[in-house]
């Protein structure tokens, strides 16, 4: 009995000693941070292991913080128990470097240690390690200044081509591009991102020649080679109308909200409007994948809504000889219907010109078609009008994307069609179409 009261006397004593001890550490200073901090990784993971502080016996850890992210360490995890040594952050994405703020912690005012701050980067997963030789530069890379201190830079992407639909449809989605330029033959460079094959890049010299590269970057880390490099000078005054009296440029992808000023006609009984196939099966992808947006028109039930019309802005040509008018468009099957081109003097869309008249049931269904139109180039500004109109009682579902307007004949090899009959202004123009196209194919 003696014994049994001796050692609880004796528990007791050490219990408060450390109650004691715990509390006037933890309130004295935050503790020191972890010593010998390592790191391992894999594709989409990285180990953390370190040591406790030096202090430990003397400063109370209660346990670490592990935060980290892409260029800054934006997330936070709590990890309790100060002889914990090891923790595995999942999730991460491959082939990417993240930076890792290591800390340990008590209840003094300021909690936290210093942070050790280390960087990793991510591995390749071992089953693309193939791909990464396989994936190609991209190609047809093109830039022009738009004015002293920006250069839009645009490319394709040869890639495209060569997957099936399903890896297109995943690729198409997450795949990067990057953009590496500087002024030619400096040492130093500055890199830019898009998801789409086009950027423009700001804030740049004037009077300079700049040189440009591009590279595709894949969800999974792989990447291709950098492209040719493209070398092109800013002018050292703005770009007047008279720097490039034959320069016309119009492109709408439909990527912003604006629809870069085109409008469905609301005295047609049917709207056209705009559209994206993420998350929808019943779409389908964009000529940039499924991130990209266009336009689509449907038909009803109703006889009395038989038709769509579309108006573009008004455009106005200085001069020159030719435009070329392209476009792609998508016809589901079982459509029934005509689609008409118009081009016509600002609101004068009575005595508007026909420039392209095809049934829909003669269009390639289930695909993106491309369709290029050389119009001699019109001496007063214009307006372009899409409509579709359904035949009788049947029923039509049309898309449509990427539509330019550019100075010059068509880049393409194309077959005539048909002569125009009316005129406008005086105008002669002829249809082109292309015989066969590739889906995602860039103009």
């Amino acid at each position: 009995m003696n014994n049994l009261r001796g050692w609880r006397v004796a528990a007791r004593i050490i219990l408060v000693l450390f109650t004691l001890h715990c509390y006037a550490q933890q309130e004295w200073r935050v503790p020191d941070p972890p010593e010998n901090v390592r790191c391992k990784t894999n594709a989409d993971s990285a180990t953390l292991w370190w040591e406790p502080p030096a202090t430990l016996n003397e400063i109370l850890v209660r346990g670490y913080t592990i935060s980290y992210g892409i260029g800054t360490p934006s997330r936070r995890v709590i990890i309790e128990g100060a002889y914990t040594n090891a923790f595995t952050v999942n999730g991460l994405k491959p082939n990417t470097t993240y930076v890792f703020a290591l800390t340990a912690y008590n209840e003094a005012e300021g909690e936290d240690s210093e942070k050790v701050l280390l960087t990793a980067t991510t591995k390749l997963p071992k089953k693309s390690d193939d791909r990464l030789f396989q994936l190609q530069t991209p190609t047809n890379v093109r830039a022009r200044p738009l004015s002293p201190s920006e250069i839009e830079v645009r490319w394709s992407d040869p890639n495209l081509d060569y997957e099936n639909d399903n890896s297109v449809e995943t690729a198409s989605r997450k795949r990067i591009y990057v953009l590496q330029y500087g002024i030619h033959q400096s040492e130093r460079h500055e890199r830019l991102t898009s998801q789409v094959r086009q950027a423009v890049l700001g804030g740049l010299m004037p009077g300079s020649e700049y040189e440009i590269a591009v590279k595709v970057v894949m969800p999974d880390g792989a990447e291709s080679a950098w492209s040719m490099r493209e070398l092109v000078r800013t002018p050292n005054k703005a770009i007047q109308s008279s720097f490039w009296p034959k320069s016309f440029d119009e492109r709408c992808h439909f990527e912003d909200s604006s629809i870069c000023g085109f409008t469905s006609d609301e005295g047609a009984p049917l709207t056209w409007t705009r559209s994206q196939a993420a998350g929808n099966a019943h779409l389908p992808n964009s000529v940039l994948g499924t991130a990209g947006h266009y336009l689509t028109l449907q038909s009803t039930s109703s006889p009395h809504e038989n038709y769509g019309r579309l108006i573009s802005k008004l455009f106005k040509f200085t001069s020159g000889s030719h435009l070329c008018v392209s476009l792609w468009i998508y016809v589901k099957q079982e459509s029934q219907g005509v689609m008409t081109v118009r081009l016509h003097k600002e609101n004068e869309q009575k005595s508007a010109l026909t420039i392209f008249l095809a049934h829909l049931n003669k269009i390639k269904k289930e695909s993106w078609q491309l369709l290029l139109l050389n119009v001699d180039a019109p001496d007063a500004p214009f307006q372009l009008s899409f409509e579709v109109r359904k035949s009788g009682n049947e029923h039509f579902w049309i898309a449509l994307d990427d539509i330019d307007i550019l100075s010059g004949r068509c880049p393409k090899e194309s077959t005539a069609i048909s002569p125009a009959t009316a005129s406008f202004s005086g105008l002669y123009l002829f249809l082109c179409v292309l015989k066969e196209v590739i889906i995602f194919e860039m103009i």
